[in-house]
């Protein structure tokens, strides 16, 4: 077999022409898929990055939250506690000056002014002196 080196044909040339097209368009879509995965792999690793501040700053907020919480419960129980022992200290207030007799003449003869008590019936009742009933029934009365 005699191999002879025929001159190609026109068909063979434009096969051939497009093979090599084929072959550097392989190339060029290579290319631009690897520069596609690397871009890809950026914007993923970006992302994550991002998620992970995201899920930092939430737990932040989630624990500055609870912190608020806690120091809110916290106050309204020592609110508590003021307004109990306000009212201990009024019911303490109140008792001793019931058991003081001099205030508690005067607390009843302002309670007869409230109730519209003369002035003789509040000397009657209190026994106190005229002037201090007049003047308690002048302050009660301007009061009103």
């Amino acid at each position: 077999m005699d191999w002879q080196l025929a001159a190609p044909t026109l068909l063979e040339l434009i096969l051939c022409i497009l093979v090599v097209i084929l072959v550097a368009t392989m190339g060029v879509l290579y290319s631009h898929i690897n520069k596609l995965r690397s871009a890809l792999s950026e914007s993923e690793h970006a992302n994550a990055e991002a998620i992970a501040r995201a899920e930092a700053l939430a737990k932040n907020a989630n624990n500055q939250q609870n912190e608020a919480q806690a120091r809110a419960l916290v106050i309204t129980r020592h609110l508590q506690e003021l307004d109990e022992k306000q009212t201990d200290i009024e019911n303490q207030l109140r008792e001793l000056k019931l058991q003081d007799p001099s205030l508690r003449l005067y607390q009843r003869a302002a309670d007869l002014v409230k109730q519209g008590a003369s002035i003789d019936e509040i000397i009657e009742a209190c026994d106190i002196p005229r002037a201090e009933a007049e003047m308690l029934v002048m302050v009660h009365k301007q009061n009103s």
